[in-house]
Formats: C-alpha cells, sequence, structure tokens
C-alpha cells in the first residue's frame, strides 16, 4: 500500500496499481480501465487499443511508485506475444497488434508492483535480411 501526494494537493491511496488516464494525448490509442485498485493474488486485464492504419505492436510499459523510467514489460507484434525475461510468470500478453492488446497481471504480488501502466501503438521497425 502506498500514500502520495498529487500535483494538485489532492491525495491518492492505492494498494497495487494505479493506471494512466485511458485515452493518450493523440486520442488514438485508448487504454481500460484508467484506474484500478487491486489486491494482493488478485489477477487484473489492462486493455489497450487502437485503428491506427499499418501500426502492428502494442507495447506495454511500467512505471513504478517512486520511479520516473518507464520500463519494458511486453509487447505483441501482430499476434506473437513477447513478456521480457525480468518479468515472465508475472504478466501476460494477448491479442493483436493491429487492434487490441490485453495486458494480464498474473498475481500482483507486493508494492513493487503498484504504479502506472502505460500502452502505446508503433510501427515495427525491425528490418529482415
Amino acid at each position: 500500500m502506498f500514500y502520495s501526494n498529487l500535483r494538485n494537493g489532492g491525495t491518492i491511496l492505492c494498494y497495487v496499481l494505479c493506471l494512466r488516464p485511458g485515452v493518450s494525448l493523440s486520442k488514438s490509442v485508448y487504454q481500460s480501465p484508467s484506474t484500478s485498485l487491486v489486491k494482493p493474488n488478485a489477477s487484473v486485464t489492462l486493455n489497450c487499443s487502437h485503428k491506427i492504419p499499418r501500426y502492428d505492436t502494442v507495447l506495454w510499459y511500467k512505471r513504478s511508485v517512486e520511479d520516473t523510467a518507464l520500463n519494458l514489460i511486453a509487447y505483441i507484434y501482430y499476434k506473437t506475444p513477447t513478456v521480457e525475461p525480468s518479468y515472465k510468470g508475472y504478466f501476460d500478453v494477448k491479442g493483436d497488434g493491429e487492434n487490441d492488446a490485453f495486458l494480464h497481471i498474473l498475481k500482483p504480488r507486493q508494492a513493487e508492483d503498484s504504479g502506472e501502466y502505460f500502452c502505446a501503438a508503433s510501427i515495427h521497425s525491425g528490418t529482415e535480411t
């Protein structure tokens, strides 16, 4: 559990995770739910959707409570999911990078799972030889 002061003078109390507001600045990528409070060991699923032509990848990031860095958790390229090695067993990703992707937080464990979760849509930039 953590307690934090917000910039506008308000306060927030979160048990496991807070999510970034549901719509990106471009209004082309949507994330839901916009906020969620989850008890330890209760799984939760986050949804990210977009309708951006030619964008084939959805990426999921986490910013911890006491950190400003965005850490890549997982991504889905077309229908191929990849979870970063340090997050395997704690997160799962499903869906389609061209439309909707889902991040499953399998078992939130401790305060270290608290934070803001972000999704982003992208065009895969890999080059084939």
